[in-house]
């Protein structure tokens, strides 16, 4: 059927006979129409539209037809069958059997040419008809003898004007021949008179209509008989020819609108009534036809408008026009009849009311208001035909009857109004979703859409494919953002739910969209194309957790059907038994699953409702894996471990596989189910060799039942315990299959594990006093190990267990500690306490269980005097002491430890005890006072001011007290860190040279900090004897170093000059190295620009002090400058060329030299050419040489040699660019006259005079190379 024009006579669908209702029967009687049409107002619209169609009647065939002798009058609207009744009549004729001659004419009354021309039965039946072969005169002979052997048929006979026609009707030519009419009702008054059988054509019953679609349309019907007005349409056998084409996909492949259907419908009724044959002659014959059309539009507002069919102020007789309606003959009186008419179909009459609307657009608004009332509800089903009507689109209409500028008028602003007219909660949004897709108008779409803001509710509501196709059309035109869409509890057939699915792409795919469509699919009970589904979302199956036995029984055949394995996404809205349907299903289709996912579908806004809903989701999900899990425990005895395991990888409990197992056996215990635990060992035997449970959560007592199924001892940990006693019995009962015991302590408190792991040592003391068993040791042996605990909390919780056992063994009399002597000796080698928190006495309690000196670490501090001298105590059982700094007062550290040397002076002198000397040996390492383990997190500066603050604190107290400590700790001094950095802005450099003294060989000394008091200065010059190396932080910006070190030097010299001392020498010795003023560690860091801007300031510095004062600094600090980098930097923007100059004068060779900068004044690029001989390499900007060359005059040869010998450092590059004037031209064309065969020019000018060019180029200049631009070649031709 593709490319072909069903609405050409030839081209029409090659199809059997469909049955049609016939009915024998009388005139209806005007009262009984009255009664069924004013009944008919008062009905719902869907009863309204389903009494269009007939009721199947006991059947009369055409065969009945045919063979019954008795002249019949086959009555019927337009369009109702009549002639395809007619034409099967002539098709039975032709096929039956046997040999008895008869006779068959049928003649078309609508062609009535030829018909009036004849005037004798030959003319009609042989000219008209058909002419025999041969024996014309035998067969007209025949035919009048045997008239009873004869069948004349007159389709669509309106009059007899025709005489021979009107004499064979009456019986005078053929007395005995069978006649067969057929009319429209409005003409049937001319023969039913005469001795007539009277059969009504009433058109398709329903099973008729499914039937001719089915062989019309195939699959496509579903989209016509899930639409009421659509359907009820199809009752006329025209209108259904019509539906189907429209509806074909091969002729119309766009979307094709229920609008569109009427058009073509109204068009075709025309054409058949008026008989043109081509389009551009219909266009015309319509607009002819204007008035009458209109008028009969006008007549069906009217009657809309009262809610009847009844057309009573109809004026148009017009046949053409009368044709799409049938007569109603209503008696008024006695002896007086009227003739009413009403539209074959109520939903022409709404497409011809809204086709006057448009004609009155006044009248629109009022319409609109109309639609939103209860009483007048009806009326907006016209909208919808006006929407479409309004557009210009083929197949067109309103052009040929109402002019373009008025519809566009009309158009403006009408989909807007329509849009807004209801923005209340209860907006009809599919009626608005048909309503645009009737208009096919993108921006109106879009309107809507805004208004909504992009969502659209469509719950509880059932779509037909239109409708389906209307929401997917709408929701496809949002480009830019996607839709929010709610199918809950929507009714969709397979056919809607195709055209749904294409335009997903454009919705939010997020909860509660995927479940609810698998929701509508799985319960339809059409057979749905799931793939579709599938694809849209990964593979992804998405169900409720409650449901009916339906919902998840589809579930499972999707998931067999489908060649790859499923993601099966489960939703909870609420805490729920678990649902032994759902249950069932993915029992039966776990081979077919490849993952499961579970979301809550409600979540209360808040933290806490969020988490509150997330930990019902955790044990929802919980429940369903140990139902399923117990399911496979009762029905798949021999498959049962691999079952449960396919279970746990879909569930993803492979992390809490422990709880998992635990929570199945209690679950099996409690739906009493005891007799399957044997087979349940080997899943409980494959778990992981480490058991972690939670007291606090579960009883003990499952755990025992579960380790007595492992085939040997398994390791323990808990992360939560119950005070309970009998808790804490029945884990003692678990010892004998437990390997390890460890715990996690809890953040909330630290100290429940402690205290529960005591009153289990005390419950263990007690039952072995009780029973004589071993019971503490059972328990210190599966506590002993080397990482007892968690590895940072481990002390603290020894600590507090030793604690608590000490005051059990005070209480009771009972020695429990020795039993665990075992567990505290398995500890790491370090201690660490925070002596705020815990009495120095429980530490000492534990050392002393120790085989071996231990390593102690302070994390914290007490001032108490008892508690410094408990930890004196702990001294003989430490092997060494650290400190870890606090963050909230850095002094505390130093204090504490200065406290403590001075109570061991103390007790020393007291006792005689060497505690000074056993105290200063655990503190005697490299890195003290900080453990190896604490030195990456801490500056090294943190040591150095520890170890300060600690001589200062020393030093007070032996000025005190007249004692003498620090010789004791000289060792732990020497130890110290091979750098001593110093900020002495806040300490006193007389504590750095108490701490110099100390050390057995000179150190490096930092500065990080400094002090313009006179004092400090001089303080600093008596450490010079003790300090090999002097280097500055890069922290200090280098002109407040240079003032600083300057002063330094000043004070030197003058000491000097005092004491006749070689201090000047001295601090040039310890400040001469290569990376000075910074220390190595910070020269991969800082620009080596630092240290020239140090070395060229402090000489400036150092030259404005011998100016000033007479004295003589520069040479004894000359092995300073020379140590320096290998290449010097300068910025000729900021330092004056003359101090480099002096500085590369010190140096006993040339030097590399980079330039930075530029300075425009004459005198300082003089002062630059000065340092030429000076250097052995120059590093600058490719134009240094151009810019020398415009700043200075040369006004002799000499100069112009000092321009070659930068030239040469430059290696004889040149490069020239920018405006080249006069003076630079002459400047460079005198140094290239001594130079240019070793020179390679670059010449890049915007701008050049052929008079500069000249100066630059003279007839003996030869070039080693030159590269130029074309630039340069137009600057000089233009």
């Amino acid at each position: 059927m593709a490319n072909k024009n069903l609405f050409e006579e030839r081209n029409r669908p090659d199809l059997s006979y469909t049955p049609l209702v016939l009915e024998e029967q009388g005139n209806v009687s005007p009262s009984k129409i009255k009664k069924l049409k004013s009944k008919k107002s008062k009905m719902s619209r869907p009863k309204k539209l389903r009494t269009y169609i007939p009721e199947d009647k006991p059947e009369i065939s055409p065969s009945d037809l045919l063979k019954t002798d008795k002249d019949c009058v086959l009555v019927g609207k337009p369009g109702i069958g009549k002639t395809a009744l007619t034409h099967e009549m002539l098709k039975l004729w032709a096929e039956r059997d046997g040999e008895e001659l008869d006779y068959m004419f049928y003649f078309d009354m609508r062609e009535t040419s030829d018909l009036m021309k004849a005037t004798s039965l030959e003319d009609l039946l042989f000219s008209v008809f058909s002419e025999p072969d041969e024996g014309k005169e035998e067969v007209l002979d025949d035919i009048k003898k045997n008239s009873d052997n004869v069948t004349i048929i007159f389709d669509g006979i309106t009059d007899l004007s025709s005489s021979v026609v009107k004499r064979l009707v009456d019986k005078d030519l053929l007395p005995d021949a069978k006649i067969i009419i057929t009319c429209r009702p409005d003409d049937e008054e001319d023969f039913f008179s005469r001795d007539f059988r009277r059969v009504e054509v009433k058109g398709f019953s329903e099973r008729s209509i499914k039937t001719y679609l089915s062989v019309t349309l195939g699959e496509e019907q579903k989209k016509v008989l899930n639409n009421l007005e659509l359907l009820t349409l199809c009752h006329v056998p025209m209108y259904a020819l019509m539906v189907s084409v429209c509806f074909s996909s091969e002729i119309s492949p766009q979307p094709c609108t229920t609008t569109e259907i009427y058009i073509n419908i109204v068009r075709l009724c025309l054409k058949m009534n008026s008989n043109k044959k081509k389009t551009k002659c219909l266009n015309f014959y319509i607009n002819n036809k204007r008035e009458q059309i209109l008028s009969l539009a006008e007549a069906a507002f009217n009657a809309a408008e009262r809610k009847t069919v009844i057309l009573t102020d109809l004026s148009c007789e017009d046949s053409c026009v009368l044709s799409f309606l049938k007569p109603l003959f209503i008696k008024v009186a006695h002896t007086e009849t009227i003739t009413a008419y009403s539209f074959l179909h109520y939903t022409m009459q709404e497409f011809f009311a809204a086709l006057w609307l448009l004609k009155n657009p006044d009248k629109v608004q009022d319409v609109f208001q109309q639609s939103l009332t209860e009483e007048m509800k009806h009326m907006r089903h016209l909208i919808p035909f006006m929407c479409r009507l309004l557009n210009e689109k083929n197949p067109s209409l309103m052009t040929c009857l109402i002019p373009a500028e008025e519809l566009r008028s009309t158009s403006d602003g009408f989909f807007k109004e329509l849009i807004n007219k209801d923005r209340g909660s209860d907006v009809d949004i599919l009626f608005l979703c048909q309503c645009l897709y009737e208009s096919q108008c993108p921006e109106a779409c879009s309107d809507l859409l805004n208004t909504l803001d992009y969502s659209l509710d469509l719950s509880e509501q059932s779509l037909d494919p239109y409708s389906c196709c209307a929401v997917a059309y709408v929701v496809s035109q949002s480009k830019e953002r996607k839709i929010h869409l709610d199918l809950e509890n929507v009714v969709i057939s397979e056919q809607g739910m195709r055209r749904l699915i294409g335009c997903l792409q454009c919705v939010q795919w997020c909860d509660p969209l995927p479940r609810q469509l698998w929701k509508i699919f799985l319960l339809s009970e059409e057979q749905m194309d799931h793939s579709s589904l599938l694809g849209v979302d990964g593979n992804q199956l998405h169900l409720p957790v409650e449901g009916k036995k339906q919902l998840f029984e589809g579930a499972v055949k999707v998931m067999q059907k489908v060649t790859t394995k499923v993601n099966v996404c489960l939703y909870w809205d609420r805490p729920t038994p678990v649902c032994q349907h759902l249950c069932e299903s993915l029992f039966e289709g776990l081979l077919h699953i490849s993952s499961l996912s579970f979301r809550v579908t409600h979540r209360d806004p808040g933290s806490e409702d969020q988490e509150r809903h997330h930990e019902t989701l955790r044990r929802e999900e919980k429940r369903l894996l140990l139902e399923l899990c117990l399911k496979a425990a009762l029905h798949k005895e021999e498959s049962f471990h691999s079952v449960v395991n396919r279970l746990f990888s879909l569930f993803s409990v492979n992390t809490d596989l422990i709880n998992i197992l635990l929570d199945f056996y209690h679950h099996v215990k409690s739906e009493g189910c005891s007799s399957v635990i044997p087979k349940l060992r080997s899943v409980f035997q494959s778990a992981p060799s480490v058991w972690i449970i939670d007291l606090s959560e579960r009883k003990t007592s499952i755990l025992l039942e579960v380790l007595k199924l492992q085939p040997e001892k398994k390791r323990v940990e808990l992360t939560g315990w119950s005070d309970e006693e009998s808790e804490v019995r029945s884990l003692l009962q678990c010892l004998p299959y437990i390997s390890q015991l460890s715990f996690v302590p809890q953040s909330s408190d630290p100290s429940d594990g402690p205290r529960f792991f005591g009153n289990l040592l005390c419950a263990a003391a007690e039952r072995e006093q009780q029973t004589g068993e071993k019971i503490l040791e059972l328990l210190s042996s599966v506590c002993t190990y080397q990482t007892f605990l968690l590895k940072q909390k481990w002390c603290d919780f020894l600590l507090d267990v030793c604690s608590h056992v000490k005051d059990y063994e005070t209480k009771t009399g009972l020695r429990v500690l020795p039993s665990l002597q075992s567990v505290f000796r398995s500890a790491s080698s370090v201690w660490i306490i925070d002596l705020s928190e815990r009495k120095t006495s429980i530490l000492l309690e534990v050392l002393k269980l120790q085989p071996e000196k231990k390593q102690v670490e302070l994390t914290g501090w007490s001032d108490e005097e008892s508690e410094v001298r408990s930890l004196l105590q702990c001294l003989p059982y430490i092997s060494q002491l650290s400190f870890v700094p606090q963050s909230s007062d850095p002094s505390d550290g130093p204090r504490f430890f200065g406290n403590l040397l001075c109570a061991a002076a103390e007790r020393e002198q007291q006792t005689g005890e060497k505690i000074l000397e056993m105290l200063s040996s655990v503190c005697t390492y490299q890195t003290f006072p900080f453990n190896d383990r604490d030195m990456d997190d801490y500056d090294p500066q943190y040591q150095c001011d520890f170890l300060l603050d600690v001589c200062s604190h020393v030093k007070d107290y032996e000025t005190k007290t007249g004692l003498r400590v620090l010789p004791s700790l000289q060792s732990v001094f020497q130890s110290a860190p091979s750098v001593w950095i110093i900020d002495l802005s806040e300490r006193k450099t007389s504590i750095l040279l108490e701490v110099l003294k100390l050390q057995p060989e000179k150190k490096r000394v930092e500065l990080t900090g400094w002090s313009d008091e006179e004092s400090e200065v001089r303080s600093l010059l008596q450490c010079l004897p003790y300090i090999s190396q002097l280097s500055f932080s890069p922290l200090f910006k280098v002109s407040n170093q240079t003032r600083l070190f300057g002063n330094l030097l000043c004070a030197a010299a003058e000491r000097e000059q005092q004491t006749g001392e070689k201090i000047l020498e001295l601090l040039s010795s310890v400040c001469t190295y290569q990376t000075f003023p910074l220390n190595n560690r910070y020269m991969d860091d800082d620009d080596p620009q630092y240290q020239c801007d140090f070395l060229l300031d402090l000489f400036s510095h150092v030259k404005d002090y011998e100016t000033k004062t007479g004295l003589r600094v520069l040479p004894v600090f000359q092995s300073v400058f020379q140590s320096a980098p290998s290449v010097w930097i300068i910025d000729l923007s900021e330092r004056k060329t003359s101090i480099l100059l002096e500085v590369l004068k010190l140096q006993p060779e040339k030097k590399r030299v980079e330039l930075r900068g530029w300075s425009d004044e004459e005198s300082e690029v003089r002062s630059l050419l000065q340092c030429l001989p000076y250097i052995s390499q120059l590093s600058c900007d490719p134009d240094f040489f151009q810019r020398v060359c415009t700043s200075i005059s040369v006004k002799s040869r000499q100069e112009v040699q000092q321009l070659v010998s930068l030239l040469k450092l430059l290696d004889f590059t040149l490069q020239l660019t920018g405006e080249l004037n006069r003076k630079t031209c002459r400047t460079v064309g005198r140094v290239l006259g001594l130079c240019s065969s070793n020179v390679d020019l670059i010449l890049t000018p915007r701008k050049v005079s052929v008079r500069g060019a000249s100066l630059l180029f003279r007839p003996s200049t030869q070039l080693h190379s030159l590269r130029y631009t074309v630039t340069y070649l137009l600057s000089l031709v233009l």
